[in-house]
């Protein structure tokens, strides 16, 4: 079966985003577009504190807020909530754990280091991509093509 390790291998975007937990809710913002991200890792010292998602943002924002006042770690996930997967994990189990928790992006950590970020798309993408190959697979089995 497909694994997370398989499916980091063949993304476009391979590069782990990080932030301080001391940026703006702005900065964070443009940031994020600037990257075409929906959700980046939060660093303090080397150290993961958390992922600040879209939906952070959307969810725990108050629009009559000065949001280049409001810092990162205010509305971020911490690490301790964080629901991550390693790379040898199945992307069954992803998807599993992505409805289970609710979540659209899964930190992937590797000996406790973050190696990528996936996100619902990606998943998506991969599974297709592998439905569609075991069909022309099997579709060339039955008809005897090679």
């Amino acid at each position: 079966m497909y694994t997370v390790g398989d499916l980091l291998k063949h993304l476009k975007q391979t590069t782990v985003f990080y932030i301080s937990p001391e940026f703006s809710i702005t900065d964070a913002r443009d940031y994020m577009k600037e990257k075409s991200i929906g959700a980046v890792s939060v660093k303090s010292n080397d150290t993961l504190v958390g992922i600040l998602t879209e939906r952070d943002m959307l969810w725990k924002c108050e629009l009559r807020d000065d949001l280049s006042q409001v810092k990162v770690e205010t509305i971020m996930t911490p690490a301790k909530d964080i629901v991550s997967v390693t790379p040898g994990v199945d992307l069954e189990e992803c998807f599993n754990l992505m409805d289970v928790h609710r979540v659209r992006h899964l930190p992937v950590v590797d000996d406790g280091e973050l190696v990528g970020m996936l996100s619902i798309r990606d998943l998506v993408r991969a599974i297709v991509d592998q439905q569609i190959f075991i069909s022309s697979q099997l579709e060339n089995y039955i008809t005897g093509r090679s």
